[in-house]
C-alpha cells in the first residue's frame, strides 16, 4: 500500500498520520493570529482559503508567512451566508510549502465541539454526494431538501 501511495503523491517520505477523513476542496476562511496586533488599515482578520479540511485541521493557503506553532483563529465559512461560519482555534504546525507570496500552512485544531463536529460532518456528506452526483445528502442544513 506504501508503494501506492508513493507512487501516486510522487513522494518517498509517505507517512500518513491523518485520524479523520479530509475534503480537498477550497473553502473561504478568515483567519488571524491570536495575540497579533491589528494592521495598518485596522483590521484583524485576514482572507484565506482551506484545502484537505477535516475536524482535525487543514491546510491553510495564505499570502504571508505566519510563525510556526503560533494559535490561530479560523471563521470557516460552509454556505453561502455568514450564519454557516465555523469558529475554530488551532494551531500552526508546519510550513507545507511557499511560493511567490503564497504560503501553505499545516493546521491542527485544538477542540471541536460536538455541534460543530456535526456541522462538519454533514457539510463533508453534501458535498460528496454533491462531487458524485448523487442526490442531496439527507441532513444537508444548507437549505437543499
Amino acid at each position: 500500500m506504501a508503494d501506492i501511495l508513493r507512487h501516486v503523491t510522487k513522494s518517498e517520505d509517505f507517512s500518513e498520520q491523518r485520524k479523520a477523513a479530509r475534503l480537498d476542496m477550497p473553502i473561504k476562511v478568515q483567519y488571524r493570529v491570536l495575540g497579533e496586533r491589528r494592521d495598518t488599515s485596522g483590521e484583524i482578520r485576514k482572507a484565506a482559503v482551506t484545502r484537505d479540511l477535516s475536524v482535525g485541521g487543514c491546510l491553510l493557503l495564505v499570502t504571508e508567512e505566519l510563525p510556526i506553532n503560533s494559535e490561530v483563529e479560523l471563521q470557516i465559512f460552509l454556505g453561502e451566508d455568514a450564519n454557516e461560519a465555523l469558529t475554530i482555534k488551532g494551531r500552526i504546525m508546519r510550513l507545507n510549502r511557499a511560493e511567490k507570496d503564497l504560503y501553505e500552512f499545516g493546521i491542527s485544531f485544538d477542540s471541536i465541539s460536538k455541534e460543530a463536529r456535526r456541522l462538519f460532518a454533514d457539510y463533508f456528506f453534501a458535498k460528496m454526494y454533491e462531487m458524485i452526483g448523487l442526490p442531496d445528502w439527507p441532513t444537508d442544513k444548507r437549505g437543499k431538501q
